[in-house]
């Protein structure tokens, strides 16, 4: 079987480098015989475009078509120069638009979390106990618990409701300025 090198079998031959047809296979989970007729000229499947291209960090589109950045590490940057303004400015809408929605559910969730408990909050600012079963690891019948703590392990015996909101509150604001994935 006689194959033919093409544009685009010489930019996979260059993204693979000396790179050897064990090491390829083993880095793609392919046949060592199949990468080698692949490199050859014969036409890979896309499975193995796609474990080519992430096992080397090469750009899908240079591979593919000859065109954008060979690293895929570069195609941020590289769009990011080619871009003209309205597209940039759409793309930071876009982004504002995401935040904006996050930080809508976070404040929703908030909201329920403070409903939930407020009951705990007015009976520690009262000097009352709660009601049964409102905090975590509590039980619900108070005839069950015969003065042994039923916290899950790791809880701290001495958290108080307003510790507990202000440690939830802040690691919410945290993940809230974390970047996003």
């Amino acid at each position: 079987m006689t194959t033919t090198m093409s544009p685009f079998h010489d930019r996979l031959a260059e993204a693979a480098g000396k790179t050897s047809y064990r090491k390829l296979g083993k880095m793609t989970e392919t046949h060592p015989e199949t990468v080698r007729r692949y490199m050859q000229g014969q036409t890979p499947s896309s499975s193995y475009i796609i474990a080519f291209c992430d096992a080397l960090g090469i750009a899908g589109d240079w591979l593919l078509m000859g065109k954008g950045p060979k690293m895929r590490n570069q195609v941020r940057t590289h769009a990011l120069k080619s871009a003209d303004a309205s597209e940039l400015l759409n793309a930071i809408a876009d982004t504002l638009t995401a935040l904006t929605a996050r930080v809508e559910t976070m404040e929703r969730f908030m909201q329920s979390l403070k409903t939930k408990l407020a009951p705990v909050l007015r009976a520690h600012r009262d000097g009352s106990a709660p009601a049964s079963g409102i905090l975590v690891g509590t039980k619900q019948n108070p005839e069950d618990s015969q003065g042994t703590d039923e916290r899950e392990p790791g809880q701290s015996g001495d958290l108080k409701p307003a510790d507990a909101i202000e440690r939830i509150r802040a690691t919410v604001v945290k993940r809230a300025s974390a970047p996003a994935d």
